[in-house]
């Protein structure tokens, strides 16, 4: 969960001058080109299932499932290979997990693989390109999101919601002259849920969004970018599958009947106020015009700031505000779906070396949204999560490590005897080893 703001340098090979294009220090932080690495933890998951608290069974209807908990093990390895030439880096990665539950119904493991890829081109001084991908396939759904930001569906059953996820982009930033600069980019986001059928994870969220961007940019000193920019999304969902049925002459809603194309249009900062406090604010407005329902607008925020005080210590911290996919679709009276929600990303990172060898680290994300049209419209619903992790290093290629992590989903949404049937508590202990070559 974190957003790691590299630049770009030549770093020295060797005790020869041959200089190579290293924006990640590769060499200087390894000596090698590859990272093998793995992990084994021990754990206890005290909601499994992220199934609701304090739950009555409806009468007549199904049996409600109950929070479980269970011990297991995680087991993850990974390895990373990074090639720094002349003025090209290229970067390739690939991490699985398997995590084992003891006693988890109806499935007792979840599995997770992660490829990523990156591509970084110095054409010249002026002119530089960034290409990057990731692909995800896992069982367990707040991966596939990755990252800060709008997790589109916070949600229990995880053994029913395999997803595939991938995420592909593209910048190119180009100097006109010592001042004037214009950046372009692209990001493709496509996911296929495992759950197929009418209502499934399937109709509700599989998806393609396309969003393309150009800045122009103006060097107001050493220090400081400004920037105005647009944006353009188009958002389509492509299950074609059955959503709602509805009281209109249709009688059903389709995945389809959720298509939207967006525009972005804001303003902006990129300043480095010290070596060690780097800032970045884009404020604006979106316009969301959906092919079935009203439009909407709203502000655009994205602003973090990163402040590294001391060596190995440092503070990151953000806000966004944008729209996001929700599964969440239950019609009005007169047939409306819900068609996504608004959506307030807080979210910190503090990273704190208390000896040489022993690392704290704490992150915590609040997201607080709001449901758009349908029967919940106006109706919210709250996120937050809670890390905390020590890590111990024995030494260069050994380390122990302990943590927490704490999740909480606050939802209004409730069945017809008061029952909140998304809202859960989920508590995760773990202690584990981790060896790196």
């Amino acid at each position: 969960m974190k957003h790691l703001l590299t630049s770009a340098g030549l770093v020295a090979l060797g005790a020869a001058a041959l200089q190579a294009y290293d924006p990640q220090m590769t060499r200087q932080q390894s000596g090698r080109p590859f990272t093998v690495a793995a992990t084994v933890r021990g754990f206890y998951d005290d909601n499994v299932n992220t199934s609701p608290d304090h739950v009555r069974a409806f009468p007549g209807g199904p049996k409600r499932e109950l929070p479980e908990s269970a011990y297991g093990i995680e087991l993850s390895p990974s390895i990373h290979l990074n090639l720094p030439m002349e003025q090209t880096f290229i970067s390739l990665g690939y991490i699985y997990s398997l995590m084992w539950y003891e006693n988890r119904d109806p499935r007792n493991h979840d599995q997770s693989h992660m490829f990523n890829g990156k591509l970084r081109h110095q054409f010249g001084p002026k002119h530089d390109i960034a290409v990057d991908d990731s692909f995800v396939y896992t069982s367990e759904p707040t991966v596939a999101e990755g990252g800060f930001g709008a997790i589109s569906a916070p949600t229990r059953l995880r053994s029913k919601s395999a997803v595939l996820h991938n995420r592909g982009a593209i910048e190119d930033n180009i100097w006109l002259t010592q001042q004037i600069g214009l950046s372009f980019g692209y990001v493709n986001n496509w996911y296929d849920y495992e759950q197929e059928g009418a209502g499934s994870r399937s109709a509700l969220l599989d998806r393609l969004e396309h969003l393309f961007r150009v800045d122009g940019r103006y060097q107001v000193n050493p220090k400081l970018v400004a920037l105005v920019g647009y944006m353009f999304g188009l958002n389509q969902y492509t299950a074609d599958e059955v959503i709602a049925l509805t009281p209109t002459a249709a009688g059903r809603l389709m995945s389809d009947d959720r298509d939207s194309t967006v525009h972005y249009l804001y303003g902006g900062v990129d300043f480095d106020l010290t070596a060690k406090l780097r800032t970045s604010v884009r404020l604006g407005a979106q316009v969301t015009d959906y092919d079935e329902g009203d439009d909407a607008s709203n502000p655009y925020i994205d602003a973090s700031v990163t402040y590294v005080y001391l060596p190995g210590s440092s503070v990151e911290g953000g806000i966004k505000h944008s729209r996001n996919a929700t599964d969440v679709v239950a019609t009005d009276f007169s047939g409306n779906p819900t068609l996504d929600q608004e959506t307030t990303v807080l979210y910190a990172q503090v990273t704190h070396k208390i000896m040489h060898n022993l690392t704290a680290s704490l992150l915590g994300q609040l997201q607080l949204s709001e449901f758009n049209e349908g029967f919940y419209d106006g109706e919210s619903e709250d996120l937050f999560l809670l890390g905390v992790n020590l890590e111990y290093r024995i030494n260069r290629h050994f380390a122990v490590e302990a943590g927490y992590n704490f999740d909480k989903l606050s939802s209004d949404i409730e069945d017809p005897i008061g029952n909140e049937v998304r809202s859960y508590d989920r508590n995760r202990f773990y202690v584990g080893f981790r060896g790196i070559y």
